[in-house]
């Protein structure tokens, strides 16, 4: 038989169901031969034919084709009574189990949040058997048309058919990147070498989301929000655990109507979690070891647990125990997850997702080199201004306290003496040197609970429940600037109840028999439902000296390693004139911990607040070559905030307020041609600024919760050669804040230009290219101040003219600094970056991978007199691949290239910190990964 390649339309026709319902379908591998294309997905005429054969699945006897009945009547009663529906009196009317095929994986319907979407249908005994393809040494499958995703609109949808830029990341990608490379510290450019528009900044070492087009992601986990955690200042919290994520879905621009938006930020990543093995028990151990003390391990095994392949789970581990290139810092983990699948008949499913995580490690947050300048840059790391103030000269206690006591709540008290004494010229310095005492220390713990649970109710009905726990406990010290952080126990609890709907609405058509005219086809897919979240915070932070003169010159003056011993910080304790404050002790803390009560957004808190949101995500399908997606949420806030138990009396302050943020984003594709899609999209959205871990703050005001976030966006996608050439084009247009520690939100404008490009010819090649220019600026024309700034000049700058170190934008220097109102360009973001990453396999086991990015240069103040240089990083791998066994050899920074990382970049608001921190990226380093399977 002549296999003739169909269309989903054309198959969804034969079969008379939906495209989406040919999407399920390719996922549990129920069509023969099936497999992503430019926007659809064709299939072989026989398998079809056999479909035909057997009972049309889901269709019910002598429903005519595109009259699947109006589910939106049911949908309202559905959801309210969801849990009715996943008890006993569904069982009894539930049409019986079909067992999985063993060599199938998975049998929860895929990956995440991918399966929530992907309900297995009931399937007629003369439905063909899935067919399994196992490819030479389990050859990854790099384009991003290979599988629909619903990180973006909640339901599953080709790349092609998403008026978004979205970059899908599997395993293979994250670990040819180097994202957990470095003993469990992310990488900050990791996630450049896979999308130009990720560069980030030295406080994403921490973060549990990469940067995306100049600020740090919001995290989604399966679909849901992770918002114990502050987007804008990164350096909070423990380090992510990389081990339970299976793959990341890569969203640019403002979050949507499904999931949420929370915070300001320019984009969004969903972690699709390791899943239960339904086939068969398996496993694997590997071990990783490197140079500078990098040694991780772990393991993991799961199968199914009953003889009908119910019940499935998966146990995963990771140890780490690192050192690091750079000097006093280190990073211990113990990561213990668990998935757990339950499918105890066709019609539901429910899985359960376990993770705790452990650590000691180093704060590496507000760390960086020390006050770099164009002779560090121009020297290669070797050269810098030198020089400290000793403590005795920086005054006594009584002088801070009277200081204070006429200048109450002023953020820097200058040293009596002045500042004419500092520096003595150049001289070396270490790049390895950050601002890290030798006694920085943070332990705690975190972990989190999830249980999403799906129901399909009918043909194009569907019901998904998705309920988040995360909790975390911590506490971190810095004393060589004071940071420290408290965090009592945070957690958040979300639950969103979902009803996805699918069906179509013919319009025209006559008569029957020959010369019958088709009805042409409109279809839907709606996501709508309700979403609540609880969120309660104890936080106490300290960041007082991070602006005080003359402390972070640690190499030169080791008595700094302790900045609480000084005058300038013993005259601020328990002193409420003193900036924030004044610094007390913490309640029930760690010994030698303070904490200023009123420290604004930087992170002080006693709060706890409900957020409540219906909404609707609509696509509709104009036949073919037109569609057009809508999305609508509304936000409603219920904040109660207070200064935490330990705050003085007079020092008390307490907030409650309500707060809706509405969200409405719409983008229309047109495709002329299966292989290109043309696309629009406009998000307009509100969200909130947030505190040091993701709650509210007592001083917080109405405009700091009520942010616009606007993104224009057009762009093309195209899939050439087969489907074997993926391109992307987009230019964006963005308004959004920046929420400022100390100041009111400013508003911001970014503008750009990407371009990403993935190439599979066959099993043996892949490529991959990219290009993102991006310009940013901050409007403080009709503002009486300009951007904050920890010192508005360079150090070099300061030595030859004699000003203060860290002034903090107060003092008088050179022409547009910080502190004069006008428009001002972004800082610590290169305009321009490129990546390319290529692979090649053999048939025996070999395969090797070679990766490049390049950054523009770009300036570290406002007033552009420190500048790093047009930078570029090379990584190389080879892995061998024999039988059951993997060896991995990683030659990281290949051509040991010495380049420079900002402390943060873009509209993150720790920007005001750039003139102080930069750090030097890691030089030539190897690491070797060994792991056998079984």
């Amino acid at each position: 038989m002549h296999k003739k390649l169909l269309r989903p339309d054309e198959a969804a026709r034969m079969l008379s169901v939906s495209r989406w319902t040919v999407y399920r379908w390719v996922g549990e591998g129920r069509l023969e031969g099936t497999r992503v294309g430019p926007g659809s997905l064709r299939v072989f005429a026989e398998s079809v034919d056999r479909l035909i054969d057997g009972n049309r699945v889901g269709e019910s006897a002598g429903r005519p084709p595109g009259r699947r009945g109006s589910k939106g009547g049911r949908c309202l009663a559905a959801v309210l009574g969801f849990w009715l529906l996943v008890h006993g009196p569904l069982w009894a009317q539930l049409p019986p189990e079909v067992d999985p095929p063993a060599d199938v994986s998975g049998a929860s319907g895929g990956s995440g949040t991918k399966a929530a979407a992907a309900l297995p249908e009931r399937a007629p005994e003369s439905t063909m058997a899935p067919v399994t393809v196992k490819a030479a040494y389990d050859v990854p499958q790099m384009l991003p048309t290979a599988a629909p995703t619903d990180s973006v609109y909640g339901m599953p949808m080709d790349v092609m058919d998403i008026p978004r830029q979205v970059t899908p990341i599997n395993k293979t990608l994250m670990e040819e990147a180097g994202i957990n490379a470095q003993g469990g510290y992310v990488n900050p450019i990791s996630f450049a070498m896979i999308n130009p528009t990720a560069f980030g900044g030295v406080d994403a070492w921490i973060s549990p989301s990469p940067y995306i087009r100049g600020d740090a992601a919001l995290p989604f986990i399966n679909g849901m929000a992770m918002s114990v955690m502050n987007v804008e200042m990164v350096n909070s919290g423990l380090p992510w655990n990389w081990n339970m994520v299976e793959s990341v879905d890569m969203v640019e621009g403002p979050g949507n109507a499904v999931f949420g938006a929370g915070q300001e930020s320019s984009g969004y990543v969903n972690y699709v979690t390791k899943q239960p093995y339904f086939d068969k028990f398996r496993g694997n151990a590997w071990g990783s070891m490197g140079m500078y003390q990098q040694y991780m391990w772990g393991g993991e095994m799961g199968g199914p647990i009953d003889k009908e392949h119910k019940l499935a789970y998966r146990l995963s581990y990771m140890g780490i125990e690192s050192g690091s290139w750079y000097q006093t810092v280190h990073n211990d983990q113990q990561n213990v997850y668990l998935a757990l699948g339950w499918k105890p008949v066709d019609n539901y499913s429910a899985d359960l997702y376990v993770d705790a995580d452990f650590a000691s490690f180093s704060p590496i947050g507000y760390a960086g080199f020390n006050r770099p300048t164009n002779a560090l840059f121009q020297s290669g790391g070797s050269l810098d201004y030198l020089g400290a103030l000793p403590p005795s000269q920086w005054g006594s206690v009584p002088y801070f306290q009277n200081y204070w006591a006429a200048n109450p709540g002023a953020p820097v008290a200058p040293s009596p003496v002045g500042f004419g004494t500092y520096g003595v010229g150049l001289g070396p310095v270490n790049r390895r040197q950050l601002l890290m005492s030798p006694y920085a220390q943070q332990t705690g713990y975190q972990g989190m609970t999830q249980l999403i649970q799906k129901v399909h109710v009918d043909e194009g009905f569907d019901l998904v429940n998705n309920t988040l726990v995360w909790y975390t406990r911590h506490d971190a010290l810095n004393p060589s600037y004071l940071y420290d952080e408290a965090v009592m126990g945070d957690y958040e609890v979300d639950n969103r109840t979902e009803c996805r709907l699918a069906f179509d609405t013919p319009v025209g058509g006559s008569g029957s028999g020959q010369g019958e005219k088709a009805p042409f086809a409109i279809s839907h897919n709606v996501d709508t439902g309700f979403e609540w979240v609880y969120q309660r915070n104890q936080d106490y932070v300290s960041t007082m000296l991070i602006n005080a003169p003359n402390m972070f010159s640690l190499a030169q003056n080791p008595m700094l390693w302790d900045v609480r011993n000084t005058p300038y910080f013993q005259a601020a304790i328990m002193n409420p004139n003193a900036p924030g404050g004044g610094e007390w002790p913490i309640p029930n803390g760690p010994a030698g911990y303070y904490f200023e009560p009123l420290n604004g957004t930087t992170g002080t808190t006693d709060s706890q607040y409900w957020a409540l949101a219906p909404f609707w995500q609509h696509v509709i399908n104009f036949g073919e070559k037109l569609s057009l997606q809508y999305g609508l949420r509304a936000t409603t806030y219920l904040i109660n905030a207070q200064t935490p138990p330990g705050t003085p009396p007079m020092l008390s302050t307490q907030l409650q307020t309500s707060m809706i943020d509405p969200l409405f984003s719409i983008g229309p594709v047109y495709k002329p041609f299966p292989w290109l899609s043309l696309y629009g999209n406009f998000n307009y959205e509100y969200v909130t600024a947030a505190a040091d871990m993701g709650g509210f703050v007592p001083t917080q005001t109405s405009q700091e919760m009520h942010l616009l976030n606007e993104l224009g966006e057009v762009g093309a996608k195209l899939s050439l050669l087969h489907d074997k050439l993926y391109l992307s084009f987009a230019f964006f247009h963005q308004n959004l804040y920046m929420d400022q520690i100390g100041f009111p939100p400013n508003p911001g404008l970014l503008q750009g230009f990407e371009y990403n490009m993935t190439y599979q010819p066959d099993r043996h090649w892949w490529f991959r290219a990219g290009y993102a220019y991006m310009h940013g600026t901050w409007n403080f024309s009709s503002l009486p101040y300009g951007p904050s700034q920890t010192q508005s000049y360079s150090t070099g700058y300061a030595f030859r003219h004699n000003l203060p170190l860290d002034d903090n934008g107060t003092a008088v220097a050179p022409v547009n600094v910080s502190g004069i109102p006008g428009i001002y360009d972004w800082i610590g973001l290169p305009n321009q970056t490129a990546n390319a990453m290529v692979t090649y396999r053999t048939d025996f086991g070999l395969s090797l991978t070679a990766s490049a990015l390049v950054m523009s240069s770009y300036p570290l103040f406002y007033n552009y007199t420190a500048v790093v240089p047009t930078q570029y990083v090379t990584n190389l791998s080879v892995t061998y691949q024999k039988n059951n066994w993997s060896l991995t050899v990683y030659l990281w920074n290949t051509l040991n290239s010495v380049y420079w990382l900002p402390y943060a970049s873009g509209l993150a608001s720790d920007v005001a910190s750039n003139s102080d921190y930069v750090a030097a990226g890691w030089p030539f380093w190897i690491q070797g990964t060994l792991s056998y399977q079984f």
